[in-house]
């Protein structure tokens, strides 16, 4: 299978639960309707994404040899995803249990398995990519795959999330360095830099050469560019039925603008669009197609 963008990261194994409210200390949530389980983990999410919006995609990542791990491993290929550079090891699968309640909102409880386990990493993979993706995972990972993007002049885009902003900026200066773009949120900023403020997300543009992107969760999006402009690109407002997966929603309509050589403005209004579509919909790789997204927000 051909791919064009790599992405790398976590895929995990999702077990959804809908219900009215979160539940309180030392009470019952009763659920709003049957669970769910699908695949999820931001680089498979991100990977599915991709597909969906018309471009080949592959993930470098890691399941276990149990049921979970075969079925992560098949539902990626049924979805047309290039899963050559997925590791099984003996163990457990990563694995989220999702709260969500009637407004959209998400509550994740996980166990990342072997999610992060040690491993090669297959530089021709990276090397025959034209963009790589990034999301939170083992710094081992992140830095072996910039490593090789960073020196085969591949575009890197990173989402740190929660579980590599945690590592902050000292830790991961150095993959900012070889990074393109940074797509975080103001939590992440807060975790990178010990700030919330916009000045700080400018400066990191500025000191690693890189664009920065501010997601506001369904709020404007602002954009901080290595040459210290700044702009902001107005949300779709659409009521959410799940948030699970926004971002990563996000992140894919961000890459596909910018591989198809939109302007990062551009790029940034059609990954606004993915988003609001994915919140249209249960689960974390439930986007609508292209055709969908572009007929309802008119683009």
């Amino acid at each position: 299978m051909h791919h064009e963008i790599a992405t790398i990261g976590h895929i995990v194994y999702d077990i959804r639960n809908y219900v009215e409210r979160f539940p309180e200390p030392d009470h019952t949530a009763l659920m709003r309707m049957h669970p769910s389980v699908s695949g999820g983990g931001s680089a498979a999410n991100v990977a599915v994404n991709l597909v969906k919006l018309g471009h080949q995609s592959g993930v470098i990542g890691n399941v276990a040899t149990d049921r979970h791990g075969k079925y992560l491993l098949s539902d990626l290929h049924a979805r047309g995803v290039d899963v050559s550079q997925v590791r099984a090891f003996r163990g457990m699968s990563g694995l989220s249990v999702i709260i969500i309640d009637a407004s959209g909102e998400v509550r994740v409880i996980e166990d990342l398995g072997v999610a992060d386990h040690r491993r090669a990493i297959d530089e021709d993979f990276i090397r025959s990519s034209k963009f790589l993706h990034m999301s939170g995972c083992a710094f081992h990972l992140l830095d072996a795959a910039s490593k090789v993007a960073h020196k085969a002049g591949i575009p890197i885009s990173f989402d740190p999330g929660r579980a590599a902003s945690r590592l902050g900026e000292k830790k991961l200066a150095q993959i900012f360095d070889r990074c393109e773009f940074l797509i975080i949120n103001r939590k992440e900023l807060f975790s990178i830099t010990g700030s919330r403020e916009e000045a700080e997300a400018a400066r990191l543009a500025k000191q690693y050469n890189m664009v920065c992107v501010i997601k506001q969760g369904g709020r404007e999006i602002i954009v901080k560019t290595r040459d210290m402009s700044s702009f902001t690109v107005p949300p779709y407002v659409v009521k959410p039925v799940d948030t699970l997966g926004a971002g990563d929603a996000f992140c894919a309509g961000f890459i596909a603008g910018v591989a198809e050589k939109r302007s990062v403005f551009e790029s940034v209004r059609f990954a606004n669009a993915v988003a609001a579509a994915k919140v249209l919909r249960k689960g974390a790789q439930s986007l609508p197609s292209r055709r969908f997204i572009e007929k309802k927000f008119k683009l």
